[in-house]
Formats: structure tokens, sequence, C-alpha cells
């Protein structure tokens, strides 16, 4: 690229978006060094990037956003990939950032799916997203994890290219006019990992390719697709998820359920995350509260059980007694309770949520964090994780073990 000393503000913001890697990073150094030195706190363990779906359009634009905000610690959270961790680690380095590395996929309790038991999917009984924090190695493409990875993204693919045909079909239907195209839905994503919100985000550019060609307002066009008309006056973001709620989600035109190998067992996944030397995680949904979240020491009884150690909160889709109750029931385990604010959706918002900082949680998401760095430091000097490779933890007394890796950081 030019000589970022060069650019304007706005064009080196541009520029974290699209391009090389390398030039990405570029950028991300010039507008660093033109902010300066600043305060760090909070921490933010939980985020999207532009490699599965998010509001940022590159891992590079999200740790600008963390700069600026003066986080800490920021961690990246794709679905199903860990195609942005090198770029993330790189720019967090730039901006002087501590990186965690995690990823999270969909698993199958199969138990609770068996008595309609809900988990954090408050629609799908048994269905669990889960998380693997601290992700210290890649296992080979050989290897059992990256085959079961690989293969939850195939049957994820072919429910997204079906979907995407029968977006198509009803845009022919109704608009008399083509919809977009799968490779239209593929080139929304910087390495092919396409998700329905992806095919949603197509619909909207083709819908008002549509419209402008037609003269007509864009609303005027979705209301024919959908037939109900938007809401006045909504953005690129809310126009987005209306495409998705009217066209994709169950019980819409265009919705197609997952088949069957698009989900392994949480057991299959837990192994998946150990495979990739991270903790597993269950991440709390809080709000609304599912029949198997309600008791919270009834829930942590089951994920030990099942070899959990840790758990993951959004803060700000809780209320704060919900993460009170939650983090407090985890604090009596001296198990860590990661937090973030998923970024898995178009819309812009704080890296930062008030309970991010707010005294009662805050301590307890640092030291947390501070484990999770620990981890991911441990293992990089040889040493055991907090879980070992077999999923046991690696020091037997909880308290002795969060105590432990909350210091292993250098």
């Amino acid at each position: 690229m030019n000589d970022t000393k060069q650019l304007s503000q706005q064009e080196l913001e541009a520029a974290l978006y699209g391009g090389t890697m390398e030039s990405r990073l570029e950028a991300l150094r010039e507008l660093c060094a033109r902010l300066g030195e600043r305060s760090r706190r909070g921490t933010n363990c939980h985020i999207h990037t532009s490699e599965s779906f998010s509001v940022f359009r590159s891992p590079s634009e999200a740790v600008w956003q963390a700069a600026r905000e003066g986080l800490a610690v920021l961690g990246i959270n794709d679905h199903y990939t860990v195609a942005g961790h090198e770029e993330f680690r790189q720019a967090c380095k730039i901006a002087g950032i501590d990186a965690a590395f995690s990823m999270e996929a969909v698993g199958m309790d199969r138990a609770a799916e068996a008595t309609k038991l809900l988990l954090n999917d408050p629609d799908n009984p048994g269905r669990v997203y889960l998380c693997g924090k601290g992700i210290t190695r890649i296992p080979a493409d050989s290897s059992i994890a990256a085959q079961r990875l690989a293969g939850m993204r195939a049957a994820l693919e072919r429910r997204n290219q079906e979907m995407t045909v029968k977006v198509g079909q009803l845009f022919r239907e109704r608009l008399d006019a083509d919809g977009p195209t799968w490779e239209d839905v593929r080139a929304l994503t910087p390495r092919g990992n396409a998700t329905e919100r992806h095919v949603g985000k197509a619909a909207l550019v083709r819908l008002r390719e549509i419209a402008a060609a037609r003269g007509v307002p864009v609303s005027e066009v979705i209301e024919r697709c959908c037939g109900v008309a938007p809401p006045a006056g909504a953005d690129d973001a809310a126009l987005q998820n209306f495409l998705r709620g009217k066209l994709l989600k169950a019980g819409a035109p265009c919705y197609v359920r997952e088949t069957e190998d698009a989900f392994i067992s949480s057991e299959e996944l837990r192994d998946l995350f150990l495979a990739f030397g991270a903790i597993p995680t269950y991440p709390v949904l809080g709000n609304p509260v599912t029949s198997g979240e309600r008791d919270v020491e009834a829930l942590l009884d089951r994920l030990e059980a099942s070899g959990f150690y840790a758990i993951e909160v959004i803060p700000h889709r809780n209320t704060r007694e919900r993460l009170a109750e939650i983090v407090s029931a985890a604090r009596r385990r001296w198990w860590p309770v990661f937090n973030g604010t998923e970024h898995n959706t178009p819309e812009a918002r704080p890296l930062l949520d008030p309970y991010a900082l707010d005294p009662e949680f805050e301590p307890w998401f640092r030291q947390s964090t501070a484990l999770m760095l620990g981890h991911q430091a441990a293992v990089s000097r040889g040493e055991p994780g907090f879980v070992g490779e077999n999923g046991q933890p690696s020091i037997s007394d909880a308290r002795a073990r969060f105590e432990y890796f909350t210091k292993s950081v250098t």
C-alpha cells in the first residue's frame, strides 16, 4: 500500500478491511502510533470477526476498536475456524493488547435432547453452544478433531447453499428477479466460511440492486419479498436482521433444518477442543432462562460431570441479578468465568459493556482472563495447561488450580 504516514485517518481505517493481511496490519500500526499510549482496563474474551460473521470486517478492525476503547485483553472466538488467529495475534501485538485465542461450535447433548431439556439454545432441546478457550495448537488435517470440524462445516455449508437456492426461488416468484447466488454469499467472506447471516446479507444486497434498477425504495421491494414491511427508518443492520427473521429462521419460507451431521455430540466437541489445546467452556445463556439453566448449581454439577470446569457469559444479555447468580456460583467453585460481547451481528456496539467494568464482576472477569492467558503461556512453555489433553484438571484442587494459572502469564 502507499506510505501510511501520508494517509488520512479515514483512509487508514478503510485500509483495515480488504487488501492483504500485511496492508491491514500496516494501517493498524500507523493508527496506533497516532493514537499514542493510553491506560488499559477491561477484558473481552469473546468476539467474532469476518472469519465467521461480525460487524468487524477483519481481525485488525476489531483490534483497532479495542485500542481506541483502551481494552487490556481481547479474545477472538469465531465459529468453526481459527483462520483469523494469526492476523489477530499480530494486530494485538501492534496495539499492545493481550490476545486470547478461542473457537466456538455447536454440538448436541444427546441426554438433554432425549429429555427435551433446553440448554443455551432456547429453541432446540439438547443443542449446545460450546467454546474452546485459550487455543494453544492446531491439530493436523488428518486428525480426528480436524476431520470432525471439517465435517460440521461441510454440513452447515450444504444447508446454507440450500437456503440460498430457496431465496432465489422466492425472488423469482415474488419479485420476478434473480436472487443472490451461492457465489454472492461466499464473496462476503474472506475464506468462504459462510453462515446463515451471510445469506441474509446477500439477500439485502440483491434487494437493493433490484430496487435501484426499478427506481423504487428498497423498503417496497422488501415488503413484496417478505409479505410485510420492514420497520420504518431501519438501517442496514436492522434490515439484515429483519430479512433473516422473515426468510431464514424456523417457520420462514426459505428455512432449511440442519442435518444430524452438523452436530457432533457434546462429548466429541469437548474432545475436539482438547485437541486444540483449549479449555472446554460452556457459555451460560443467562436470559432467557432455559429449563437446563434455571438451577445454576445443578447446571454446574452437570457440566463438571461432563468434564467442563469453566463457563462464559455475555454480560449485556443478562440482568444484574442473573449475572450475579451465575458468577457467584462459579466463584464458590473457583471456576473461571470468561466475559465477552459476541459481536456476531451487523450492529456496532462497544467492546466493553457496562457490566465488564462493574466492581461486582470486573475482578473475577479479570482473574478468569488471566487464567486463560496463563493457560496459553504455560502450554507454550511445554508445561501442563489448565486441563490436560485427557480433559482432566492439571491440579486437582480447584482453588489452587485457579490461583496457579492466574499467575502463570509470564
